[in-house]
């Protein structure tokens, strides 16, 4: 009888066992975040991460109620952008039990890399809730039974302040306001900006809105443009002939030409008035070298349905945008509606300036003729697990007929 520990025997098996860990990992995808909006992203080297959002409240929840339709989230998750995926099943990887959860919920916000080391995390406005107090909340009998009250103590839960700006410390994993020696006067506090900072540090914040939960009546959009210098300290207004129509919701991009791209959103026609959402394909930029507003259309062989609550990043080779969430329901001053979050991911090749589906690092996909992404990535994505979990279950079967084999013929 040949020995199970036979040293040939042990290498066999290893190898065999890493062919099949390998082929049942690679673009597993086995992390599928919940659809959301309102969601921050920031790039850090390879690794896009993805932080907060608002999440649908499912009907079989018992706290889902009229004043109820969605919770924010404190999560942080990562998609690594060193290699080719399909966006049927991008690969994320879920960073919330590893400690890396916010400290708060949050949403419309944005977060940028600045500071004179450039490792600072400034959050720009957005909306802030208190997690914790929101549950104990949910916990109370006397409060959950009183629609009335429960809102009055949801609104307690959300973080009102005039502070613009907090600063995350990342070697320190501290947060902290601006404190004195600030030049310049910041804008007044709003949420749903356009914010993007430049590689010497300086932010660049344009539009957003207030509203019911910035303490507003009615809803109002800015199309002003304000920029903070993170290592001066010190904020300046712009004034630039040309400037879009008011905006809240639109992403933006900071290409190395020094143009920043705002893509999506909604605009209105006057403070009060329901808003409207814009054309994907019609983009307003702004060069920050010459300090002019122009604009530029993105052509689409397939739809590209207007979106607010998205992120939009630009990967490593500065070739593709990546748009991921988001919804394509109107957002307005009213309460909140019943819509629906969208987990899909919309590329943007920015050498033909054309929207495609398929990325490939270091190549553009203009080449390439783009088809319409799916409505929705849950098929597509079971289809595919079912397919890796088949492969996966073959190449078990023929690892164990092999090691079968070799000991039979070893005997």
């Amino acid at each position: 009888m040949y020995s199970l520990w036979n040293p040939k025997l042990k290498l066999l098996i290893k190898i065999i066992f890493s062919v099949i860990v390998f082929t049942c990992n690679v673009n597993g995808g086995s992390f599928i975040p919940e659809g959301r909006a309102g969601q921050e992203a920031i790039l850090i080297g390879t690794q896009l991460y993805f932080m907060g959002g608002s999440r649908l409240i499912p009907p079989s929840n018992p706290i889902k109620s009229k004043i109820r339709g969605y919770n924010l989230s404190d999560e942080v998750f990562f998609l690594d952008l060193s290699s080719a995926f399909s966006t049927n099943n991008p690969p994320y990887v879920d960073l919330s039990a590893a400690g890396a959860r916010m400290k708060f919920g949050s949403e419309k916000g944005t977060v940028v890399l600045g500071g004179p080391s450039k490792e600072d995390a400034y959050l720009i406005g957005g909306t802030q809730q208190d997690l914790a107090l929101l549950n104990k909340d949910d916990q109370n009998i006397t409060i959950a039974s009183n629609q009335t009250l429960m809102i009055d103590e949801i609104f307690k839960t959300y973080n009102a302040t005039d502070q613009m700006i907090f600063i995350y410390r990342h070697a320190a994993r501290t947060w902290r306001q601006l404190g004195q020696g600030v030049i310049g006067t910041q804008p007044s506090r709003r949420r749903s900006t356009s914010t993007v900072v430049d590689k010497n540090g300086k932010i660049y914040i344009f539009g957003g809105r207030i509203e019911f939960d910035m303490f507003s009546h009615p809803l109002i959009l800015y199309n002003d443009l304000y920029t903070f210098d993170t290592t001066l300290l010190a904020w300046n207004k712009i004034d630039a002939a040309n400037a879009p129509s008011v905006r809240s919701h639109a992403t933006p991009i900071l290409l190395p030409s020094g143009k920043i791209l705002y893509i999506g959103g909604v605009t209105q026609s006057a403070p009060g008035i329901t808003t409207t959402l814009l054309k994907m394909t019609e983009i307003p930029v702004f060069d920050t070298i010459s300090s002019t507003w122009s604009s530029k259309n993105a052509s689409s062989s397939f739809q590209v349905q207007p979106r607010v609550g998205h992120t939009a990043t630009l990967t490593p080779d500065n070739k593709t945008i990546v748009i991921m969430g988001g919804t394509s329901s109107n957002i307005t001053d009213n309460d909140v509606p019943s819509y629906e979050t969208n987990p899909n991911i919309y590329l943007l090749d920015v050498n033909c300036f054309a929207w495609v589906n398929i990325f490939s690092p270091d190549n553009s996909s203009c080449a390439i003729p783009p088809s319409p992404p799916s409505s929705s990535g849950s098929g597509s994505g079971s289809n595919i697990g079912l397919i890796i979990g088949l492969v996966c279950a073959g190449l078990i079967v023929i690892g164990v007929m092999i090691v079968v084999v070799w000991l039979i013929s070893n005997r």
